[in-house]
Order: C-alpha cells, then sequence, then structure tokens
C-alpha cells in the first residue's frame, strides 16, 4: 500500500491507487464492450478544472456516438473523478509566467530540420524510398521541395534511390535521399560509384538497431562502419552526426555543402531519437546559410576530367568538357586501365579532396584534465547533464563534443591525443566511435549501450564515475 504524502499547505492527498481506482472502475465499468472506460487520470487533471460545467461540455455528444451506455459511462467517469479531486483538497497554484527568450523560436523534428537546411543550401533534387525512421524526410520533401528546378519522387527500393540520385549529381544537380541501416547496405555499391566517379550527393543515415531488419522503431548507433567504409576498397565517407535537432538543421545544409565542395558523396547521420524528437529551437535564419557550389569546367572540349592529384573542375553535360562517369579505375582521361600509376594517382586524388572539408568546429570544456568525456550524436544530450552533474560533484573531467565525424578538426584530434582516457559514450555494443579514435592514437573507451533506448543521465553519471575511479586509483591506462 503506497504511504500517504501530506502537505500542509494546500492540504493535498495523495491516496493509494487502488483505492480510488477501483470504486470508479466497478461503477463505470462497460460489461456489453468488455471496456473499463479510462478514469485513473481524472483524480489529479480534473482538479484543475473541477469548475468546468460537466453536463454543458457533455451536451450534444450523444448524438455523435453509437454506443450510449460507452457515453454515459464515460461522463460517469469525469463526474466522478471531479468528485475525488474536489474530496482530495488538491489544488493547483498560480503557474509562474514563462521566461521567454529574447529570440524567436520553432517547433520542429529533427527529420523537418534537416530537410530545412537541405533546402536552404539549395536542393534541388530528392528521391527516397520509404522505411522507418526516414519516412518522414521524404514525406517532407514531397510537400516542400517544389517549384521551378525542384523535383522529389518515391521509388521502389534504396538501389533505385542511390542510382538516381548518382544521375542527378552527374547532371549537375543538388541530390540527396535518406535511409536508414538496411538503405545503406543496399546502396553500398552506388556509394562506391560516387566516390569512384567523384560525383557530389548526400545520403541521410537515420539509424535504428540492427543489423537485418533489427528494431525499425529504436534508436541506435551502431551504422558508423557502415557509413564510413560502405564500399569494398579503400573508401572513407565524409561523415557528419548531429547531437541536437538545432544541429540537424545545420549539418542538412552543411552535408549538401561539402558534397559540392569535394565533388563526392557525404553521408549524413542521425537516429531514432533524434528524427521523431520534437523540441523547440531558435529559428534559423535562412538568409544566413552559406551556400556552395561545385567547381563546374567552363572551358573548351578536350578537357581532362581526372586531371592531377587534386579537385578538378566537373563538366555538367551537354557543356564543354562531357565526360564519361567511370566505375571502373581510370586515367585522366576517363579511360579503364590497371596501370599502378594511374591506380596510384587516382587513389591518392580521391582522399586528398578529403582535406578541403577542413572547417569543422567543436565544443569544449574544462580542457585542462587528463580525462575527456566525448559523446557523439544523439548521446550528446543525455552525455551533456551527466559532464554536468559530474562536475558538480567536483569530478575532474573534460568535456569534447563535435559533429564532425570525418574529418575531424585537427585541433580536436589533437587535444584528444593529449589525454590519458577519453571516454565515449555510445549507443553499440562494439564501441565503434572509441575503435575509429584509437586508429589515429587516441586512448579511447567506451561506454556502450545496446538497448534500443537512449542513455539515462543518470546511468552515465554512474559508469562514467566507476571508470574515472578506476583510472585514477588503480593508474589503468587504456
Amino acid at each position: 500500500m503506497q504511504k500517504k504524502k501530506m502537505r500542509k499547505k494546500n492540504a493535498i492527498v495523495h491516496k493509494s491507487p487502488n483505492t480510488v481506482r477501483e470504486p470508479l472502475q466497478k461503477e463505470t465499468v462497460v460489461c456489453k464492450s468488455k471496456n473499463k472506460t479510462f478514469i485513473s487520470t481524472f483524480r489529479l487533471i480534473l482538479a484543475a478544472v473541477k469548475e468546468y460545467d460537466i453536463a454543458k461540455k457533455t451536451e450534444g455528444k450523444k448524438e455523435q456516438a453509437n454506443d450510449q451506455e460507452i457515453i454515459e459511462a464515460n461522463i460517469k467517469a469525469v463526474r466522478l473523478g471531479s468528485e475525488i479531486a474536489n474530496d482530495s483538497g488538491f489544488s493547483v497554484g498560480e503557474l509562474a509566467e514563462p521566461i521567454k527568450p529574447d529570440y524567436e523560436q520553432i517547433m520542429i523534428t529533427g527529420n523537418a530540420a534537416i530537410s530545412l537546411g537541405s533546402v536552404a543550401a539549395g536542393l534541388e533534387y530528392y528521391v527516397g524510398y520509404p522505411i522507418s525512421p526516414a519516412t518522414t524526410i521524404l514525406i517532407w520533401m514531397e510537400n516542400n521541395l517544389i517549384g521551378k528546378n525542384k523535383f522529389a519522387y518515391q521509388v521502389s527500393s534504396e538501389i533505385e534511390a542511390i542510382n538516381a540520385i548518382l544521375g542527378a549529381g552527374y547532371a549537375g544537380k543538388k541530390a540527396m535521399t535518406a535511409t536508414a541501416g538496411p538503405g545503406i547496405a543496399l546502396m553500398s555499391e552506388g556509394l562506391g560509384l560516387a566516390w569512384m566517379a567523384e560525383i557530389p550527393l548526400v545520403v541521410v543515415d537515420v539509424q535504428r538497431g540492427g543489423p537485418a531488419t533489427g528494431l525499425p522503431t529504436k534508436s541506435e548507433q551502431s551504422d558508423l562502419f557502415a557509413c564510413m567504409h560502405p564500399a569494398h576498397g579503400d573508401v572513407k565517407m565524409p561523415i557528419l552526426a548531429p547531437g541536437s535537432v538545432e544541429e540537424c538543421f545545420y549539418a542538412g545544409a552543411l552535408a549538401v555543402n561539402w558534397a559540392e565542395r569535394y565533388q563526392g558523396p557525404v553521408i549524413l547521420m542521425t537516429e531514432m531519437s533524434l528524427a521523431e524528437r520534437v523540441q523547440n529551437i531558435q529559428k534559423p535564419d535562412l538568409t544566413q546559410v552559406h551556400v556552395e557550389q561545385r567547381q563546374t569546367y567552363q572551358g573548351n572540349n578536350g578537357y581532362n576530367r581526372y586531371s592531377g592529384y587534386e579537385l578538378s573542375p566537373m563538366p555538367i553535360p551537354v557543356n564543354p568538357g562531357s565526360y564519361v562517369a567511370n566505375g571502373s579505375d581510370h586515367d585522366e582521361m576517363v579511360d579503364t586501365t590497371h596501370l599502378p600509376s594511374r591506380h596510384i594517382q587516382m587513389t591518392e586524388r580521391r582522399f586528398n579532396k578529403l582535406g578541403l572539408l577542413d572547417d569543422g568546429t567543436f565544443e569544449s570544456i574544462d580542457e585542462g584534465s587528463r580525462i575527456a568525456l566525448v559523446p557523439w550524436g544523439g548521446t550528446k544530450g543525455p552525455a551533456l547533464a551527466a559532464f554536468n552533474e559530474l562536475r558538480n560533484r567536483d569530478v575532474d573531467l573534460s568535456w569534447y563534443y563535435t559533429m564532425y565525424l570525418n574529418p575531424m578538426p585537427a585541433e580536436f584530434l589533437e587535444a584528444l591525443k593529449e589525454k590519458d582516457l577519453v571516454i565515449v559514450p555510445e549507443l553499440n555494443y562494439m564501441g565503434q566511435f572509441s575503435s575509429v579514435l584509437r586508429t589515429v592514437g587516441v586512448r579511447a573507451r567506451s561506454i556502450t549501450q545496446y538497448t534500443g533506448l537512449p542513455f539515462k543521465a543518470r546511468d552515465l553519471v554512474r559508469r562514467i564515475q566507476e571508470i574515472v575511479g578506476e583510472f585514477v586509483t588503480e593508474g589503468v591506462s587504456i
């Protein structure tokens, strides 16, 4: 039995839920429908509206229903709930005025923010296949990517989607699709072709639990390896992974700009917990969004598309310098070749272009600690809450965060290399981001969770404290 809880000022009495629920259920059960009307929440809710005239609110509703017995039972439940609320002595005082920010806000989901950001950066062509939890991006585009020289369309598979945006990117359009883990698997060959042929496009991966069908409506961060290296051979895709709904907007715009700048595929990684989250954010100023355009060839015919070891202007079909985008390794003129010298040149050229994506930023707090907490993606929110709680407990800990996973900001990476231990909370079994960090010389260790649910800050506080305590007292080196 739950204990009674008293507060003298307003004489609040919280009775055991059963002592309230059971009598109401007995009086309001509709035997014919075998359905108990919903009553328990009225104990508290109706305290705030007990002065309402229940009869007036329900007047005229009977004619709109087919089952008079159910209607009568629900009206009775409303009245009984109101009586219980009156008898309890519970009252709701005056609510304080909300603290209004000094800027305009909008309510938006993560997927809608990505969509809005990409369109702000000039997205012209969107093709997608419905898959949870990415489908709402397709729906948003169908409703909003309209007008002259804009195109949004639903296709019959992820393979069709990647090939469609390959064609659009080759034709000079800013193109994007969105999918989830299963779609990334099906798009792997198309992404390899985009990397090899140097065709700008964006793929959004809204992560869910995997592998296979996995957990279509749950959140996970287990696609990092698949997104960074989606194709066979030497491939390392540019990766952006926003950590908040607001960041989703800017990541959407930046992904389009990155694809244009380095002339290749970009993957924007988000996850279920961000995609469907509705949140108020500062209204983005669309006029301040930087819009980039790819370098295009403006000369005469006879141009070598893949000349040199760095970026070169991209010819657009029907214009001078037109070329065939070859998926086989090729020479500067796009002719297929197996010569070792050409394979070396083109491989180095493709990786050298990543150096153009050097505008990444990062956050840092208390940089002097030997131990750093480094979340990624949607884990940012609970990790930051845990970090702030640990600071209140005088735990010596640094905070670092970036949404630029490849390439990472150089200063960010150098700072992590100086730490004795980097703790990475992430929603996967394998500790994928800490594995990536270890390959570049960072002493990283993961806190993993693979329940399909986001981290809870209190759980992170406990687990981080355990690791920090172990490191400090035993001198553990990772």
